[in-house]
């Protein structure tokens, strides 16, 4: 039964639902360090422009905003097994979109070593943790394993995963406990973005980008 779940409406895209849970694990043969389970499931359309809404003849015969090109569908589900301290030991991701059916699956060793479909992925030696994208639901992952004081901050590295490319990269990011229950997180990429949490360390609210509603 899980410990937790949670769904979660995306802010920054009007089609956006993210659904999670967190669940503890027993150990397996395959997973012989497993200790929890984070299980998720997204949907969502991707514009393939980035410059907004343009002025243009609607189909009702009206004049505005219209959208340059149909947003794209895609739907996504995620698993991810961390030990007792919650680091990533695996994580397999699926996602369906306009070019089909893609998967990915990554695991990682005590020391970081880091596979990616089965084969040594050096690019993300020393990380510790997996985020994916289209989920709050991965910043858990840090927030559990730093188990920062307030007033504290930590930079990671961490194995970012894009959905629906499934495109892996190494990331920085910065997370600082403002308060007990308000963080702040960071990158280079995207800036900052404050988020709270609820007593297990599942994101609540996350600024401009998803909040929780059940």
């Amino acid at each position: 039964m899980p410990l937790t779940s949670a769904l979660w409406r995306r802010l920054d895209e009007p089609h956006g639902l993210v659904h999670g849970a967190v669940s503890e694990m027993d150990p397996t043969p395959e997973q012989p360090d497993a200790a929890f389970l984070l299980d998720g499931a997204a949907i969502g359309a991707d514009s393939p422009d980035d410059t907004g809404p343009i002025l243009g003849e609607r189909s009702d015969g009206t004049w505005g905003p219209v959208a340059a090109t149909p947003p794209r569908p895609w739907s996504a589900r995620f698993s991810v097994v961390v030990d007792a301290r919650w680091q990533t030991r695996a994580c397999f991701l699926e996602a369906l979109g306009g070019d089909g059916l893609e998967r990915v699956t990554l695991a990682a060793d005590a020391l970081g070593h880091w596979t990616l479909d089965g084969r040594d992925w050096p690019d993300l030696e020393g990380c510790s943790d997996v985020d994916i994208s289209v989920t709050p639901l991965t910043n858990t992952l840090v927030v559990r394993r730093l188990g920062l004081a307030v007033g504290e901050e930590r930079t990671v590295d961490v194995a970012w995963v894009d959905v629906p490319s499934l495109a892996v990269q190494r990331v920085a990011q910065t997370y600082r406990r403002e308060s007990e229950d308000r963080w702040v997180y960071a990158d280079p990429a995207y800036g900052a973005f404050s988020f709270t949490v609820d007593p297990l360390g599942v994101v609540r609210e996350y600024q401009g980008l998803f909040a929780r509603v059940g």
